[in-house]
């Protein structure tokens, strides 16, 4: 029986002069048909909650929250079983995922994001929803301290990306640059503006919800995540298109258990901050046959300070990563240890934008993180900068106090050892490897000197792009 929760509700934008799309914002080749099953079966033997029975109705720009919680509520108290999406496209806020659940997204049907900035937070199973308080992050898809959670389907979670982050200041580029141009050191400072490098090709086309360049712009509101999965075991994501963030498009936060596979990630790739897949201090994560095309890095393995725990067993197989920045990355979130991470037969690459990837492969402790047991095999890069990139620094994002004990202290920086790089095949690359660690001195000018260590690189072919270069190397990195 079919009940309406409220009378109609409407979205409407917190910024109604943006949303614009460009051509070469999105990649129109992406091969969905590859990787999305679209005749996927509803799962047997599970009682089913159709958002449509709790009042939720396809009509362009109505809100339907009220009738996804009330149909997610109604699955949690019955035990677990289906919330069913199907019929078209259902716009609405913030909503929650509880344990023992399926969510299905049918392959004709969608969940879109408000483009209410108000309507997109931190959602609760208990209903608590407070925007811009400390302890919250606007979220679309949320899934917090549950277990036994399925995301699938064949159909789409949609963030309306474009809506929160202003205009590019130059349209997308579609064909090759000239030149390549990197600027001296000692003009860090206007790195953004400076122009016919390769740093302002790109930052000129992102769309940012800061004032990047210091023209009195308010800063934005904006959700912190597509779906974010936190503190939870036994996810799964399979079958599903997660199309056009707003920001992180998944992020997996301190969960054990959890599988990503069969997905297709289409974001908006002007859209700033969009990372594909972000993993955050995870445990016994396997991401496999998976395509992703996003704005900012592909899939991204990080380890924060406040995760307070290791991450290890990371399994990515099977990928193609189309990336405006990594296409592969750890870091650079990394105060908490990193272990046991294996990539294998993945594709990474820039076919149709330019200047193409800042980075294939990118191997980053930043904050302390001690990063061991590397191993990444048979891996294709095309129109990719930098194809392998180690670096240890000590950024110390967490604010350890300064001390003379150099040892296990995080304030100087943490360490990367034990890394094979294997069977890497390269074309239209800039600059082919940079693997680095750091040389700094204590308060009384004892040097102190950190490097990376066993550091296997085997089999690396590499072919330059072939144009005009500018650059300027520095007597010291």
């Amino acid at each position: 029986m079919r009940t309406n929760l409220t009378e109609k509700k409407y979205d409407t934008p917190t910024y109604p002069q943006f949303g614009h799309i460009y051509p070469g914002d999105y990649y129109e080749e992406l091969p969905y048909d590859e990787f999305i099953d679209k005749n996927q079966k509803l799962p047997e033997g599970k009682k089913i909650f159709d958002i449509r029975d709790f009042g939720a109705r396809p009509e362009e720009n109505l809100l339907n929250t009220e009738a996804f919680l009330a149909a997610a509520k109604a699955c949690e108290e019955a035990g677990g079983g289906v919330i069913l999406v199907a019929g078209g496209s259902y716009c609405m806020g913030t909503v929650y995922i509880p344990s023992h659940t399926t969510l299905f997204i049918a392959a004709d049907s969608e969940i879109k994001a408000s483009r209410n900035a108000d309507l997109l937070i931190d959602a609760h199973p208990e209903g608590k929803m407070e925007y811009g308080t400390e302890s919250s992050e606007g979220t679309f898809v949320r899934v917090k301290d549950a277990s036994d959670v399925t995301i699938t389907g064949g159909g789409r979670i949609n963030g309306s990306g474009e809506w929160y982050v202003y205009e590019p200041r130059e349209l997308p580029m579609r064909e090759p640059f000239p030149m390549t141009k990197i600027p001296r050191r000692d003009q860090a400072s206007e790195i953004n503006t400076l122009p016919d490098t390769i740093r302002y090709y790109y930052r000129q086309r992102i769309r940012y919800a800061e004032d990047k360049y210091q023209e009195g712009k308010a800063t934005l509101k904006r959700p912190s995540y597509m779906v974010w999965i936190q503190d939870s075991t036994d996810i799964k994501v399979e079958n599903i298109i997660l199309y056009d963030a707003m920001t992180w498009t998944l992020n997996a936060d301190c969960c054990d258990r959890v599988t990503i596979e069969n997905v297709v990630i289409d974001d908006n790739r002007h859209v700033a901050n969009t990372d594909g897949f972000d993993i955050t201090g995870c445990t016994d994560v396997t991401i496999h046959h998976c395509f992703v095309s996003c704005a900012d890095d592909g899939i991204c393995l990080k380890n924060p300070i406040y995760t307070n725990r290791t991450m290890k067993n990371v399994k990515i197989s099977d990928c193609t990563v189309l990336s405006v920045m990594n296409a592969f990355k750890i870091g650079t979130g990394t105060a908490q240890d990193i272990k046991d991470v294996v990539v294998q037969n993945c594709n990474f690459c820039m076919p149709d934008l330019y200047p193409g990837s800042v980075s294939g492969i990118s191997i980053e402790s930043c904050d302390g993180s001690h990063v061991k047991n590397v191993r990444i095999e048979s891996i294709k890069m095309e129109n990719v900068a930098c194809p392998i990139y180690i670096l240890l620094n000590m950024r110390n994002e967490s604010k350890e106090h300064y001390t003379d004990e150099v040892g296990e202290n995080r304030y100087w920086g943490g360490s990367i050892s034990d890394v094979t790089i294997r069977n890497v095949h390269a074309e239209d690359a800039e600059l082919p490897c940079i693997i680095t660690g750091f040389e700094t001195k204590k308060k009384d000018g004892t040097p102190v000197r950190r490097a990376v260590s066993d550091i296997l690189v085997e089999n690396f072919y590499m072919k330059y792009h072939d144009n005009e270069e500018i650059i300027e190397i520095p007597e010291e990195i």
